[in-house]
């Protein structure tokens, strides 16, 4: 049985009693300060219908505290889960575990699924899953396997045959492994869903591959489709059809045996096997290693599986074949719950995602804040609808602010998908997205109004395209709204993308809802454009644009053709593209009457999370409005203030630190 704060009498204390209640205190009250100040501080934030958006977060109390300790020598799951007689496994705790009651996990590499059987019942009632303080807790969906290797045997390497290849192959049977019914080495990426599935035959290769990964020493290995491939390059794997052998390549040819290698084996890591469980917390523990499929459904390393009221704080979540974090209800064919979202996601770190970094179906009343997003996207598979930094259906009401999201590939660094309303994104930092069809953030099939603010968006280079569908290379915009009325884009600074730092985009064909999209009514207000492919591409006129600061020189048009140039903007429809300076914008179109060009200078470092920058000249002054009191810095506005995310504007080189995450906003 868990140590409960309400049954330690004198009597059934043990001798070390002293120690074990001050311990026990200091972790009670460190988790329940720590949730006190996250639940009591008001966010200050208004959503775009003028209402704060506040948590529904309580304080924490917990009546029982259970231990997990697999390097204890005494740990066991047939204990009682103190801590002089700890759990062996997580998964047991998970079992055992009521509302109001948590676990603490000690230092150790826990390879198992955790899979909570029940969750609370309340914001006063939640259930527990939290490192010790100071401990490094890393659960992993691999296993560890240092036997069994032998030379590979049984294929040849074709034209790299025996006498044209020095590579070194090895390979391993796999029927000692417990896949418990679910074996990643015999199943391919796409799942059961292939309404996305329409690529052309030379893009099939990620969706045909093994959801298996190989790792060596922390590194993960690249899969090949065929055999002989293996000669081409080290670092890599290859899958028997039947599943059960793998054939490896480690880097530099070396022995497996001599190597930490890793085999992962696990769907997911940790996740309830029933649905729509509510009110469960995860603080401080690091998750990796997940051979999940590709979304639809969204089945994440970590996930919620429909459930509602999650806190995920201070956690990493990392190497994941697809997606690493799930928090809705998975799958656009399932009937959603009759409670969705309502979660918080914060001060984690996401990385090295096939696919999609953090994706949720419905996620109303959702928080999610001070994230670090970074290597998502390797898997090269945008064109199937599901990929991202972060991924979200149906949001409403939702709050995404203060997150760095960097370094991806192949993926939009924030996708909002299919009626958004009154979701703001603000005071995120976006940049380094090479390869993308559509951008630094994606509001798609979304009629009410919803606000992109404050947000800092860096280099982000334009797709390839493909697919049936015939998709040509482009991408590469700052901000797109694709068949979305009535967003407000302000304050922003869009800096190196490809093509427009906003691009609105009309798909009057597809009906969501009672009706198409128009993309009417958008309000692109104060924002900085620094050396964009183009600075703003309206569909039509029925849009609003005012305010804008454009940079001035170092892209000029050199020829009377080019899209690209000074501040030039478009207007795409209908008839014959329009191609306007900005004197042309404000004269034939009253955009602008606000804007202004100046000289600027800006670099940014997305890894030391600085920036130095200056500009000269005329700078407007805006009404501040309501939404717009605090800038990216957290900075008190006055009743008007410059363009962008800044309240100052250096005439001078100045360097600031951008890392959104330390910011109280």
């Amino acid at each position: 049985m868990c140590r409960s704060a309400h049954n330690m009498t004198p009597r059934n204390l043990p001798r070390n009693a002293a120690r074990v209640l001050a311990e026990f205190a200091v972790l009670l009250l460190t988790g329940w300060l720590a949730t006190m100040n996250a639940a009591t501080d008001r966010t200050g934030v208004l959503l775009p219908d003028g209402r704060e958006f506040v948590s529904w977060e309580k304080p924490l109390q917990f009546t029982k505290t259970c231990y997990v300790d697999n390097r204890n020598p005494k740990a066991s799951d047939l204990n009682p889960g103190t801590k002089e007689l700890p759990f062996l496994t997580i998964n047991k705790a998970a079992q055992v575990l009521e509302p109001g009651e948590r676990v603490v996990i000690m230092s150790g590499i826990y390879r198992e699924r955790v899979s909570p059987a029940r969750g609370g019942t309340g914001p006063d009632k939640m259930i527990s899953y939290e490192a010790a303080p100071g401990a490094t807790v890393v659960v992993k969906g691999s296993r560890l396997v240092k036997t069994g290797w032998e030379p590979s045997n049984g294929y040849n390497l074709g034209r790299f045959g025996p006498a044209g290849s020095t590579a070194k192959i090895y390979q391993r049977r796999l029927d000692d492994l417990d896949f418990q019914g679910y074996n990643p080495v015999g199943m391919v990426n796409v799942m059961g869903d292939r309404e996305y599935l329409r690529p052309k035959p030379e893009e099939l290769k990620p969706h045909l591959l093994r959801r298996g990964m190989v790792f060596v020493d922390g590194q993960r290995l690249e899969q090949v489709e065929l055999y002989w491939q293996l000669a081409q390059k080290d670092g890599t794997f290859w899958c028997e059809h039947h599943g059960l052998t793998v054939h490896v390549r480690p880097p530099g040819d070396a022995d497996p045996a001599q190597h930490e290698v890793e085999l992962v084996i696990q769907e997911q890591v940790f996740a309830p096997r029933q649905r729509e469980l509510g009110y469960i917390r995860i603080k401080g523990i690091t998750f990796e290693h997940a051979a999940n499929g590709f979304p639809v459904p969204q089945r994440g390393l970590v996930s919620a599986n429909c459930g509602h009221h999650w806190i995920i704080e201070d956690c990493v979540i990392r190497h994941a074949n697809s997606v690493a974090l799930d928090i809705g209800y998975q799958d656009w064919n399932m009937v959603p719950p009759a409670i969705i979202g309502h979660s918080i996601v914060r001060r984690t770190h996401i990385s090295d995602a096939g696919v999609c970094g953090l994706a949720g179906m419905g996620v109303q009343e959702t928080l999610v804040e001070s994230n670090l997003i970074e290597q998502v996207g390797w898997q090269n598979v945008e064109l199937m609808w599901e990929s991202g930094g972060i991924k979200l259906h149906v949001t409403k009401n939702c709050l995404l602010r203060n997150n760095i999201i960097r370094h991806l590939s192949y993926a939009p660094g924030i996708w909002l998908d299919y009626q958004n309303a009154n979701t703001r994104v603000t005071g995120n930092l976006i940049g380094d997205l090479k390869e993308t069809v559509r951008g630094g953030i994606y509001l798609e099939a979304s009629q009410d109004r919803n606000m992109l603010d404050h947000n800092i968006i860096w280099k982000v280079s334009m797709g390839k395209g493909g697919a049936a569908y015939n998709i040509p290379p482009h991408g590469g915009w700052g901000i797109i709204t694709d068949g979305s009325d009535e967003a407000v884009i302000a304050h922003n600074l869009f800096g190196y993308t490809q093509d427009a730092g906003v691009k609105t985009r009309t798909v009057e064909e597809r009906i969501v809802g009672a009706r198409g999209g128009t993309s009417r009514w958008s309000q692109v207000l104060n924002n900085i454009f620094f050396r964009c492919g183009r600075s703003i591409d309206f569909s039509h006129r029925e849009n609003k644009a005012d305010g804008n600061l454009y940079a001035k020189g170092g892209r000029e048009v050199e020829d009377e053709y080019q899209a690209e140039g000074r501040g030039l903007n478009w207007i795409s429809g209908p008839g014959p593209a329009l191609r306007l300076d900005l004197s042309a914008w404000q004269k034939y179109f009253g955009f602008d009457l606000n804007g202004a060009y100046a000289e600027m200078n800006i670099e940014l470092d997305l890894d030391a999370l600085q920036m130095t920058w200056s500009v000269s000249g005329k700078v407007p002054e805006v009404p501040t409005g309501d939404h717009f009191q605090r800038d990216f810095l957290g900075q008190g506005a006055a009743k008007t203030r410059p363009p962008g995310p800044f309240l100052q504007v250096p005439g001078a080189a100045t360097t600031i630190g951008i890392d959104p995450r330390s910011l109280a906003r």
